[in-house]
């Protein structure tokens, strides 16, 4: 007995899932194959094609649909597929598991008749193609992950000068121009405690999303103290721009530049020095995402200093200069006059009193000194025992400048 052949319309719909599935599996190869795989989808379904991640910004787009009432659709039912019309476009959306989480899948045509034959087919091939797509995307990330963390982490251990071209070529695996300066970073959460790989992450995102070259992994500079980031980075305006933005979520602290990788180390220790600055100042300002970046070659003097003195013999000599002034409103007032530039009006304004209660206030501090607050000495012995709270004031101040 012969079997007989298929039917004429289970061998058209096998052609056109091969067809399909030809079309879509090229965008794999793509140089960003998720666009090349929505374009390919708008094509096939003459119309639009859309991905988005799951909170719903578009990663990436073809057509003309309406993508935000689309997703209004999307995110008001927890339905893993929806068909809607929205205006004169026929819709199918589907929500896709993937590692990085639920991505959701829409394809939209002004025939209604494309969707119903071709539209479940479409959804299902490009669920799967979405799948392997991030799949590989995820394997490649974490290879380069891996060799990200063991490049920063063998540079921080140090490497002979004369070796230094083996690991400049390695830097330009991820894009560092080779034997241009670059800057060593401590990053650590504006929160408090310790930096998280998620911190991680969403700084490798940031970085990449900039288009700057960034190594970077968690560290402890010891077991008990909590993980902070560290990082290497170009000197360049590119970077300057990353590290102000980053310093609204970050404290961050930074090495001068230097070309010599040798010198690495020395970086990593100027870095954590200005970490530990901007953690001081964070702590005096009111509002520490504000400091900004702290860069080690552009601190002035008395912060410098400051930062290279034994911590429990500076806090006992700021208790022991401050001792006179023990009163803490007589204190506010002077780190407010310091910080208004010695401007009785200012610092009134400020501390919303008279003018001449300022001036009262200047004659009790001036005794209990025994010296003008004019004397560069007794102005030079204040300022660097009250140096972060200073900081933090000035900042304050330059707020609420019009």
């Amino acid at each position: 007995m012969v079997d007989s052949a298929p039917p004429l319309d289970e061998l058209e719909r096998l052609h056109t899932a091969l067809d399909i599935t030809n079309t879509l599996i090229s965008a794999v190869s793509a140089t960003d194959p998720v666009r090349a795989l929505a374009s390919r989808i708008s094509t096939i379904c003459r119309g639009t094609a859309i991905i988005y991640d799951f909170e719903g910004s578009v990663v990436a787009s073809t057509g003309e649909a309406p993508t935000q009432l689309i997703w209004n659709e999307v995110a008001a039912t927890n339905r893993r597929e929806i068909s809607i019309e929205i205006g004169r476009w026929y819709v199918r959306t589907r929500r896709v598991a993937l590692r990085d989480g639920v991505h959701v899948i829409a394809i939209a045509s002004r025939a209604e008749d494309t969707l119903d034959q071709i539209g479940e087919l479409l959804l299902d091939t490009s669920e799967r193609l979405l799948g392997a797509v991030h799949g590989i995307q995820y394997g490649a990330t974490q290879r380069d992950r891996r060799d990200n963390e063991q490049l920063i982490a063998t540079l921080h251990d140090g490497v002979l000068p004369a070796r230094e071209h083996r690991f400049w070529s390695r830097l330009a695996q991820f894009r560092f121009p080779a034997y241009a300066p670059i800057r060593a970073l401590e990053l650590a959460p504006l929160t408090g405690g310790s930096a998280t790989d998620a911190h991680l992450s969403g700084l490798i995102g940031r970085a990449r999303s900039e288009g700057l070259p960034f190594l970077t992994m968690l560290r402890r500079a010891d077991m008990d103290s909590p993980a902070t980031i560290a990082a290497l980075i170009p000197e360049s305006e590119a970077s300057a721009q990353w590290m102000a933005l980053t310093s609204r979520d970050f404290l961050l602290g930074a090495s001068a530049p230097s070309s010599a990788l040798s010198a690495v180390p020395e970086c990593v220790r100027e870095a954590e020095t200005a970490l530990g600055i901007a953690r001081q100042w964070g702590g005096a300002a009111g509002i520490p995402s504000e400091i900004g970046p702290v860069l080690i070659d552009r601190i002035d003097l008395s912060t410098w200093l400051l930062s290279h003195v034994d911590a429990r013999q500076l806090r006992e000599r700021i208790e022991r200069t401050l001792a006179q002034i023990a009163s803490p409103q007589l204190r506010e007032t002077l780190i407010t006059y310091l910080a208004a530039e010695q401007n009785v009006t200012r610092t009134a304004e400020a501390l919303f009193v008279h003018p001449n209660t300022i001036r009262y206030r200047l004659t009790r501090i001036e005794e209990a000194l025994g010296e003008p607050v004019t004397s560069p000495f007794a102005l030079a012995n204040v300022i660097l025992a009250m140096h972060p709270e200073l900081i933090g004031r000035s900042a304050e101040l330059r707020r609420g400048e019009p």
